[in-house]
Parts: structure tokens; C-alpha cells; sequence
């Protein structure tokens, strides 16, 4: 992995598709993406949703501090998989993305307590974001990208906040006062890993945070544990891989237990040390 110092005073680690993945952990640095991820014709739609979101004066996120996190997805045997969170105590701050909420197991009020989940986060754009919401009735708190579809943040029936996405050259967004950026590659596993940062989390684990699938499909690339997975997924996992690359070296520890490609900087967790990585478990 290439280690790059830019004009901008910011470091990037360039993964071997020529993502440029900012050092989340440098200080005193103005937050810049300098990837051309965004379109010219949806800079409109991103405008918007932001002017959408501040006509209903939805808050920008105050970061807690969650010192233990897992950031689940619902990938490749995540309805058998999420079971295994009932074994962690409940000061292991659970993000949700993509369908987790959806499929939350946990969402009926009596198993509610099983398993608690702390905040799910969102950055789609386009009205597909819509095919998150769930049909239960749990709806933890949200944490938003400003460009997210107008239309999921009126029908989201919990709290939402706010955060804004780097900046690029293309599209800067409305004025933020925090100052405060998430670098999250339009991703929402790269924006959960920024949050947590953000949270002064010094132990993350990513769980089922894959796009795995067990048939052979056309283009798809065959992994090491025999899925199969499509070559954009890789690409993201490689920004990953550049994102923990940058906190390793910062003393925060990430593990995965999840059905993707294998890491460089991420190292697998078995099911057996599962609980055994944060320390504790549930009495």
C-alpha cells in the first residue's frame, strides 16, 4: 500500500485500485476527499436532501463515547450469525447498516432487551434507501449523511441526526458550523468505522459486513472460504482494509467476523474468540 503526503497538508494511503483513503486520525488538517466517487448530474439531488433535511431542523450528531463497538451488516448468514450478540455485554455499543435493522431479530418488544441495538446509520442518496425501513416497529436512533433521500428521513419513525460527509471537488454541501466531517467513500460500513473513531472507540469489530454470496454468479470472483463475491465489492473492501490500516497505527484495535475476503490489516475472528476479543461477556 502507497503512502502519499498531498498538498493539502492530509496523508492518503492509495489501495491498489487507486482509492485514495484519508488518515482519519491526523489532526488540525482540513477534511478533503480528492476520489471523484460523485456524479455531476446527482449533485442536485444531494443539494435537496440536504435543504430537505434543514427545513426540518434535524440536529447534527454529538458523538458519545462508546469505547467498545461492532458495526454489523447483514451479510452472508447474518439471520443465523446475530445470535452471537447476545453474548456481549451491553457496554459494547452495537451500529447498525445496510438491512441489519430490517432484519433485526431483536425488534419485538419482548426479546428487545436481548440484545440492544444503539444506532443504525445511512448514507444513500436515492429513494432505493427506502427499502431499509423496517416493517417492525424498533427504530434505534439514526445517524444520517446529510445527502441521504429526503423521503426514508420523513418515514424513519426514530430520532436522526445529522453528519457531513468529507467534502470534494465537485461537491462541498450545505455550510456545516461543526467542522466536523465523516470520511465515508459514499459507504455506509466506511461511515459506521468514521463514527466510531469519532466515538473514541478503542476496540471495533466488523460483523457479517459482506457482500457474500454462496452461488457463482457472472463476473463474480471466487473468495478464499469458496463465496463468491461481485469486484466493486472489493474495491470497498479495500478502502476498509486502508481505513484500519490508518487507525492501527493511531492503537485502535479492529477485528472481523464476517464471510468477506480476507484483510491485511483486519485480522478474522472464529466464532470461538468471539466474545473473548472484547474481554467480557453477558452474565
Amino acid at each position: 500500500m502507497r503512502i502519499k503526503k498531498h498538498q493539502n497538508r492530509n496523508e492518503y494511503a492509495v489501495t491498489s485500485d487507486g482509492m485514495w483513503v484519508r488518515n482519519l486520525c491526523k489532526q488540525d488538517v482540513l477534511y478533503f476527499d480528492i476520489n471523484n466517487l460523485i456524479a455531476e448530474k446527482d449533485c442536485q439531488l444531494f443539494l435537496l436532501n440536504e435543504v430537505n433535511h434543514k427545513s426540518r431542523s434535524i440536529n447534527d450528531i454529538t458523538f458519545p463515547v462508546q469505547k467498545k463497538v461492532v458495526i454489523i451488516s447483514d451479510g452472508y448468514d447474518f439471520n443465523k450469525k446475530q445470535q452471537l450478540l447476545e453474548k456481549l455485554n451491553n457496554d459494547i455499543a452495537i451500529i447498525a447498516v445496510n438491512g441489519a435493522l430490517k432484519k433485526w431479530k431483536y425488534a419485538d418488544k419482548k426479546e428487545r432487551y436481548k440484545r440492544r441495538m444503539n444506532w443504525y446509520v445511512v448514507n444513500n442518496p436515492y429513494p432505493e434507501c427506502q427499502k431499509f425501513l423496517p416493517q417492525h416497529d424498533f427504530y434505534p436512533n439514526c445517524i444520517m449523511a446529510t445527502r441521504t433521500n429526503s423521503d426514508f428521513a420523513k418515514k424513519y419513525k426514530g430520532i436522526i441526526h445529522l453528519y457531513h460527509p468529507t467534502p470534494t471537488n465537485i461537491f462541498k454541501g450545505l455550510q456545516n458550523e461543526s467542522g466536523i466531517y465523516i470520511d465515508d467513500y459514499r459507504n455506509p460500513i466506511c461511515a459506521a468505522i468514521s463514527i466510531a473513531y469519532k466515538m473514541k472507540a478503542e476496540k471495533i469489530m466488523l460483523f457479517c459486513c459482506d457482500d457474500s454470496f454462496a452461488d457463482k454468479r457472472p463476473l463474480a470472483e471466487q473468495l478464499e472460504n469458496g463465496l463468491w463475491s461481485y469486484p466493486q465489492q472489493q474495491i470497498s473492501h479495500r478502502v476498509i482494509d486502508a481505513m484500519a490500516y490508518w487507525l492501527k497505527l493511531n492503537n485502535i484495535v479492529l477485528a472481523d467476523h464476517s464471510s468477506c475476503a480476507k484483510y491485511e490489516h483486519v485480522p478474522y475472528i472464529a466464532v470461538e474468540d468471539f466474545v473473548k476479543y472484547f474481554g467480557d461477556e453477558n452474565d
